[in-house]
């Protein structure tokens, strides 16, 4: 589902085949989502494509097993958090609901998550 709603994410996911035989879904994730979303948030512009993301982001936590889940909490919440304006803008484009799920249980059972909200 990833990489074919996400620019240049056939040729991501082809190159990952490549490198490591089989999905690495942090690894992956990782290159399909965090790196391009990041470059997005830090100039907050072309909102329409950063909504994209987020909303696959939700979708992800919402309708996913629990490995899914897992990369959502460690791989692109921890990373997103990583700089506190991508942090701010991110909190911009998600819903009251996720942000509630990151403030009340991601945040405070993560040691890796710094200790300010999405907001």
């Amino acid at each position: 589902m990833l990489y074919e709603a996400l620019p240049g994410g056939k040729e991501i996911y082809i190159e990952h085949m490549q490198a490591y035989g089989e999905v690495l879904l942090h690894v992956l994730v990782g290159d399909l989502i965090n790196e391009p979303l990041i470059e997005l948030l830090r100039r907050n512009k072309n909102r329409e494509l950063i909504q994209l993301y987020c909303k696959l982001i939700e979708r992800m936590w919402q309708e996913g097993d629990a490995e899914v889940v897992n990369v959502v909490d460690v791989t692109i919440l921890e990373r997103l958090s990583d700089e506190l304006d991508v942090w701010k803008y991110f909190g911009d484009y998600v819903s009251e609901e996720f942000k509630m799920y990151v403030n009340e249980e991601v945040i405070p059972n993560n040691l890796m998550m710094p200790p300010y909200e999405l907001e």
